[in-house]
């Protein structure tokens, strides 16, 4: 099963936004079925085959947008998007996803102007979440009280929406208002106790209005539910210390400390790895990388690189682990999920080099090296 925790979360978000993109097609709600199971890549080969067979299909063109934005392929997304557009105009999510596109292109006015575009059209119960995004916007446009009227209004229209009260809460924080920041964040984490983020800015809320043990408690249970949550662990070692509790402050800042600088000497190999590369000196380049993984075992960028490295220097036995650890790092990857499937066919491998070469044109069906490596398996298979 191929999963992405970030992108699965999303997911239950987009099956939200189904009732906006009708379609009589089963095989539609299978795939969301896949979505919301977690099945992301799955999920993604359904909506394609959709389109294949049904190139009108409005919805399937929507959730690939959505799902590649997610990704971070704002171009892929937005082409689909527009697709989307072109078939079925004048529809509110689809403004809205644009406004999300540009939001994560940094493009802040001109999300603002694609969802107020969306609210006119009308979205159906999404016109909460449409608020809650144009009150982000405002913030980055420095309009802090139209980003507490988006918010209070999103509220008004979805009072348990948990990311909402999130937004709202973090908004009252940060203008000075703890008290009021407290209420919003324990009725979010109530909704919602899986919502990672609330509980660093809960524990500093609970700080600041002076009730260090509950803040002490909730920053634990944070690190409890997650262990690389820095943030949480950063205030709980100064929450610890300002309750006289030294020794225990100090070994979280240390930990603090230690973690960060770990995180900090990984990226510097891996950027010091591709100076390497560009400049030829590949030996070097292989001893940085296998530092950058080492520092962080599960750092996909420098698990790919260093897989790749190894690959093209004929060594594909040793590429092999690197290359499974990134894939599983980041299964939404297609130039990993293309490597690992040339080293499975170099080692002949052909039947888990076809799954991988799959997944890689899955993802990215216009590379031409990623067809290539699929044609080039399914003769061999065919021999």
């Amino acid at each position: 099963m191929i999963t992405l925790e970030p992108i699965c979360r999303f997911a239950l978000l987009i099956a939200l936004s189904a009732a906006q993109m009708p379609s009589r097609d089963a095989s539609v709600s299978s795939a969301l079925a896949e979505l919301e199971k977690g099945r992301v890549l799955e999920s993604i080969q359904q909506f394609k085959e959709i389109i294949r067979s049904n190139p009108a299909d409005t919805s399937s063109y929507f959730y690939l947008s959505t799902l590649y934005t997610q990704m971070n392929e704002y171009d892929v997304a937005e082409h689909y998007l527009r697709r989307a557009m072109e078939l079925s105009p004048g529809q509110g999510a689809h403004y809205y996803q644009l406004g999300v596109i540009r939001d994560r292109q940094k493009q802040w006015a001109a999300a603002q102007d694609f969802f107020k575009q969306a609210l006119q059209l009308g979205t159906g119960n999404n016109d909460a979440r449409v608020w809650r995004s144009l009150g982000d916007v405002q913030l980055e446009l420095f309009n802090r009280d139209g980003a507490l009227q988006a918010y209070t209004e999103a509220l008004r229209l979805q009072p348990r929406d948990a990311q909402s009260r999130l937004a709202i809460g973090r908004f009252y924080l940060e203008r000075g208002e703890p008290d009021r920041a407290t209420e919003h964040l324990v009725i979010a984490l109530q909704i919602d106790p899986s919502l990672r983020a609330a509980y660093p800015v809960l524990g500093r809320a609970y700080r600041q209005s002076g009730q260090l043990a509950s803040a002490a408690s909730i920053l634990n249970k944070a690190l409890e539910t997650d262990a690389s949550d820095q943030d949480s662990r950063y205030v709980l070692g100064q929450t610890l210390l300002a309750m006289g509790r030294a020794d225990e402050g100090r070994e979280e800042l240390e930990k603090y400390q230690a973690i960060r600088k770990q995180i900090a000497n990984a990226e510097a190999s891996y950027k010091a790895a591709l100076a390497r590369l560009d400049e030829n000196k590949f030996s070097e380049a292989e001893k940085l990388l296998n530092d950058a993984v080492r520092l962080a075992p599960a750092y996909g960028p420098a698990l790919q690189s260093l897989g790749k490295l190894l690959l093209d220097r004929a060594s594909a036995d040793k590429a092999l682990p690197f290359l499974e650890r990134a894939v599983q790092s980041n299964p939404l990857n297609a130039a990993s999920w293309y490597n690992l499937g040339a080293a499975f066919f170099k080692l002949g491998k052909t039947n888990e080099a076809l799954t991988a070469a799959k997944n890689a044109t899955a993802l990215n069906e216009d590379e031409a090296q990623y067809q290539r490596l699929l044609r080039d398996v399914q003769q061999r298979l065919k021999k």
